[in-house]
This record gives structure tokens, sequence and C-alpha cells, in this order.
């Protein structure tokens, strides 16, 4: 017999209900409402997740100033993406950039458990993409945690006319600390 994690309990359940919300090909969970989905779409806007598994900016920046980074790629190109794992490559090879932008976000969190980073309230206003990121981690007893900083990383597909421009997001860390993260702000520090 299969033991089934809450992760997996959970996914079955929401991905189950096609009419309450949508999962993508990579098996990422998209909430319904203004996330949308690649099975579907809300409000003009859609979305699909992928998420990276490292740190694609070494990290760069410190983790006590700010609660996070992401970065507006529009055209599949871009100097932080140059280290990206290939399901990320394959990810942004299937994007329509003549339709749709991909913002690199990254946080950090407090266990090695800690490697997801989940979004809400998905949207675009005039010409800026908005959400709410969260980092997520795998919980429960039979879950083993290490002590250690990590850096989860997600890539976010956003289709919309009109495209994004620009991107602020509210990034929640690993700790529960939120702040405000734009794509235009240098991460370097």
């Amino acid at each position: 017999m299969t033991d089934l994690t809450r992760r997996a309990t959970l996914s079955g359940i929401v991905c189950g209900g096609a009419a309450l919300a949508g999962c993508t090909d990579s098996g990422d969970l998209v909430r319904g409402g203004d996330d949308g989905g690649d099975s579907g779409s809300d409000g003009g806007v859609a979305t699909a997740v992928r998420q990276v598994g490292e740190p694609l900016s070494g990290p760069a920046w410190d983790r006590r100033r700010r609660r996070g980074i992401c970065v507006l790629v529009p055209d599949g190109d871009g100097a932080i993406l140059d280290g990206a794992p290939e399901p990320a490559r394959e990810f942004l090879a299937e994007t329509d950039f003549a339709e749709s932008v991909v913002c690199y976000v990254e946080s950090v969190g407090p266990t090695t458990c800690h490697d997801e980073i989940a979004f809400a309230g998905v949207a675009v206003e005039e010409g800026t993409l908005v959400a709410d990121a969260t980092v997520r981690g795998r919980e429960g007893e039979s879950v083993a945690c290490g002590e250690a900083v990590t850096y989860p990383s997600a890539l976010l597909r956003v289709t919309s006319d009109p495209l994004s421009e620009a991107a602020r997001l509210s990034m929640t860390d690993g700790w529960g600390e939120t702040g405000t993260v734009r794509s235009g702000d240098d991460y370097g520090g």
C-alpha cells in the first residue's frame, strides 16, 4: 500500500476539481481565482508555474535586508537564466513570448523543506504584473527537514493582454516576513 503525503493528497483533491483549479504540466498546484492556470484563465490573465529548485542569483542579495528578488524576463533571455536547469529551460522554450512574460522569483527559507514558491492574486495592473508570492515547505510528522538556509526559486508565466512591462510582488519568506520586491530593483546587495 502506498502512503500518501499531505501534498499529494491535497494536489489530488484540488486537481481533481478542474472547475475550481488547474494544474500545470509540471505538477505544480495553481490555485483558482485570479491565478488561472494552463487549463484556463480568469479576467484575461492565465498563469503557469515551474519550480526551479535552486537559486539562480548566486544568491547575490542580502536576505536580512529584503525578502527576495524578482526579475521580469519578457523574451526568455536574461543573464540570471544562464545557469537554469533543463526543466526551467524547457518551460521557457514552451513560452510564447508574443503573448506571455516570465518572472523569475527567488526567496529564502529556514529549512531544507522550504523549497517552493506559491503565487496568489496574480493580475496585471497598468502594465505591471502584481502577485502575492509565498515560500512554502513540506509539513507533517513523517517529513524530516534539515536546518539550513535555503533559496527556493520559481518561474511564473503570465499570459495577458497587454503584456506586463514590470513586476511588483508582495513576497513572504519562509520566516513569515513580508516585503515588496520589484523587477527593476538591483538584486546585487
